[in-house]
């Protein structure tokens, strides 16, 4: 019982004072007016007796502006009345949009368990309408940090876009939402960027590893910008190494792609944290896309992409790919604690009829 009471007190005080609205304003209005107008319109009288143990109570209405007290008291009812079926009204019209809206959870989960805190139930806490959930799980295929089979986790990635159509089918495009999250390896977050990038607006997420939960990218824009080290050498394949988070590996890189000209993009600051706004994402991935339409301008058919970085991060790469115009691409998976620092890349052409596949690496490795 003591439970219920206190529900019932915090969603009141819930609702009287912390919920925004019009409708709730002039409602509190009338609230707050009506005792002010009461006490007014009393003389208050107190008498205690200490020997009889007594009190009394008394009040005198005043008889000076009873007319102007009663047109006050009529208007504050009014408020509170007129306000109160204000917002039960927007409340019924509020509850008949959410109704139809939607939003699709897509999460991708790999190198780091997220299943405790799943980004479905993040989203939940944050909308008042129903949340569904798409979930790409290879941990399975995942030891110690290590994924053993890319092959069976890029058929459960290629099978997303049937998934959301699945869920969209229903609904009107402005009635869905779109989110994204995931701890997944970096050639199938940008794939998952790349297939993804003609829905409608996605609002991206990502785990913060420092508080072990899902974080919009809700940070201010440093302003900072990616230094170019470009290679003279001109040829129809080049790498593309780009340090984001951490640096990436030059010697691997060097033994790995023997022989191919590399361009280095790096951000002057290194750091797990430096990826929290949106606006910079945008940014650098506009800056991303500028360099690969200037290789295209260099006769470059093929891209090999050594991308270190955050998850949104190569995620939102993936979809400023321009699948149309920009050469086909292959995105490496970086492991260092193998002969072969590169051991594997995801293969995304772009002829017709050609799909993408993992491509085991034969290069010399490195010593």
């Amino acid at each position: 019982m003591k439970i219920a009471i206190s529900y019932f007190i915090e969603k009141a005080a819930d609702w009287l004072f912390r919920k925004r609205s019009p409708a709730l304003k002039v409602f509190r209005a009338g609230v707050y007016l009506l005792p002010l107008t009461l006490a007014g319109s009393w003389a208050v009288s107190i008498m205690y007796k200490d020997a009889e143990r007594t009190l009394s109570l008394g009040y005198q209405s005043s008889s000076t502006a009873q007319f102007i007290i009663g047109i006050c008291l009529f208007v504050e009812i009014g408020l509170i009345v007129f306000g109160a079926a204000w917002e039960y009204q927007r409340y019924r019209d509020e509850k008949k949009r959410n109704d139809k809206k939607k939003s699709i959870v897509i999460e991708q989960r790999g190198l780091v368990d997220t299943s405790d805190s799943p980004l479905s139930e993040f989203i939940k806490n944050k909308c008042s309408w129903q949340v569904e959930s798409i979930v790409n799980d290879i941990r399975e295929k995942v030891t110690d940090n290590v994924i053993t089979r890319p092959d069976v986790a890029l058929a459960r990635v290629n099978n997303l876009k049937m998934s959301l159509s699945e869920k969209t089918a229903q609904s009107a495009a402005s009635d869905i939402s779109i989110a994204y999250g995931g701890v997944f390896p970096v050639p199938f977050t940008f794939y998952t960027g790349y297939l993804l990038d003609d829905e409608s607006q996605i609002s991206v997420f990502d785990w913060d590893r420092d508080v072990g939960d899902w974080r919009g990218l809700d940070g201010v824009d440093d302003g900072e910008q990616f230094s170019i080290e470009p290679s003279l050498i001109k040829s129809s394949s080049v790498v593309l190494a780009i340090s984001v988070s951490y640096p990436v590996d030059r010697q691997a890189i060097a033994s790995v792609f023997t022989g191919l000209p590399v361009h280095y993009l790096s951000l002057p600051l290194l750091d797990r944290n430096n990826h929290w706004s949106k606006e910079k994402q945008d940014r650098l991935s506009g800056e991303f896309l500028e360099y690969c339409k200037k290789l295209l301008g260099q006769g470059v058919e093929h891209i090999h992409l050594v991308l270190a970085s955050q998850n949104s991060v190569a995620f939102r790469f993936g979809q400023a790919y321009d699948k149309r115009n920009l050469p086909s691409v292959s995105v490496y998976q970086y492991e260092h604690h193998q002969p072969v620092r590169y051991p594997w890349c995801l293969l995304i052409p772009h002829k017709v009829g050609e799909i993408p596949a993992v491509v085991q690496t034969e290069f010399k490795h490195v010593a």
